[in-house]
Formats: C-alpha cells, sequence, structure tokens
C-alpha cells in the first residue's frame, strides 16, 4: 500500500496536557482522554485542591495502533537511553461491554 501524501493544516489546534487520563482498546479503536491538572489560584504550596479537566480525547483506528506502540517504544528507548526513564503508567483498561466499576 503506498503512502498517503500527508498536508499539513495550519487550523488544527495543538493541545497541552498533563497526563493520559485512560484509554480503551475494544479490537476496532483506541480511544485516549488527556487530561490538564489545575490547582485552585491562591492556594500556597502543597494547599488547595487540584482539578484534572479534560483537555482532549482521540480515537485512532486499529490500523493506526501498531505505529503508536512503535513509536511509543523508541521514545521509551530514547528516555531510557538518557537516563530518563519513565514512570510506571496508570491505566484503565476496559472491555467492550464491561462493567466501569
Amino acid at each position: 500500500m503506498k503512502s498517503p501524501r500527508r498536508i499539513d493544516v495550519p487550523e488544527v489546534a495543538e493541545v497541552f496536557v498533563d497526563e493520559l487520563r485512560f484509554l480503551t482498546f475494544d479490537g476496532h479503536q483506541l480511544r485516549l482522554e488527556f487530561d490538564v491538572v489545575r490547582k485552585d489560584g491562591g492556594a500556597p504550596e502543597g494547599e488547595g485542591a487540584t482539578w484534572a479537566y479534560a483537555a482532549s480525547r482521540i480515537v485512532m483506528s486499529a490500523h493506526g495502533v501498531p505505529a503508536l506502540l512503535d513509536q511509543m517504544a523508541r521514545l521509551q528507548a530514547a528516555l531510557e537511553a538518557r537516563g530518563e526513564a519513565p514512570a510506571e503508567p496508570v491505566l484503565q483498561w476496559r472491555r467492550r461491554g464491561a462493567d466501569a466499576g
């Protein structure tokens, strides 16, 4: 299969996120939800409430998942080579039809 020509669309917004909240894969689509974390304004360091707001949701076809996994493995290897091994991720996996609890 021939790779499609890529066209950059400047109107596509870049979204800053602090964390991956969860991901699900039902065998057909990978869904990722990213959050940005904010703290109550004016509260001293270590005090006050923090809030996680949904910043972006992405749905990817199963066709794109292997490429994503390959890129993430390359990123992990680069971080480890620099001595910056990433912390273990905390992810929620849900099967289609499974209870959310």
